[in-house]
């Protein structure tokens, strides 16, 4: 089985390319609207929100741009809307926070699609036992328990081997990047 990470290079975009650029972001739209609302339905209201916005202000991009810190700003003032909408709710976020939240992620979103890549790279050097159990445990969601069956492990030992694969891709893909990513944990 071969690892594919579909990447974009919105520097490349054209106006034509739009609507490819935004069904692309969808799932890094969704997750950072998520960061921000920390509520399944309200990502998905303020999801469409934002996708409306950015139909209508399509024109406004320019191709060439970085179309996900511009996509990631719109989304940001729609979760602002979304607030003072919501603002009698029992639990609410103050500004700050989400802004700070907002900065975070916006300043790991631009070295995402070179960590896709070397993601995609770093897979296939894994050893094939190692890459056997990534691909069944993160593209297959198989259970780690049913692949330790399956493979006559015990659990613990099909842990193990998960996360000693995680650690060697964590390691392979802060070279391919240089970036270091050790502060997050291999989940």
């Amino acid at each position: 089985m071969t690892f594919q990470v579909k990447t974009t290079d919105s520097s490349k975009s054209s106006p034509q390319d739009f609507p490819d650029l935004m069904a692309d972001h969808q799932p890094r739209l969704a997750a950072y609207i998520r960061s921000l609302v920390a509520d399944e339905h309200a990502t998905k209201d303020v999801l469409q929100e934002t996708n409306v916005t950015l139909l209508k202000k399509a024109r406004d991009f320019e191709p060439g741009s970085n179309f996900t810190a511009w996509a990631f700003r719109v989304a940001y003032f729609e979760v602002l809307t979304w607030r003072r909408r919501r603002g009698r709710d029992r639990i609410h976020f103050d500004n700050e926070l989400v802004e700070s939240i907002a900065e975070t992620v916006e300043t790991v979103a631009p070295g995402y699609e070179d960590r896709l890549t070397a993601l995609q790279s770093c897979i296939q050097e894994l050893p094939e036992r190692q890459r056997e159990i990534i691909e069944r445990r993160y593209l297959k969601s198989e259970a780690v328990q049913n692949i330790a069956d399956d493979l006559g492990f015990k659990a613990n030992a099909a842990s193990q081997l998960l996360f000693r694969a995680r650690t060697n891709l964590l390691k392979c893909i802060e070279k391919a990047t240089s970036t270091p990513l050790s502060n997050e944990s291999p989940s």
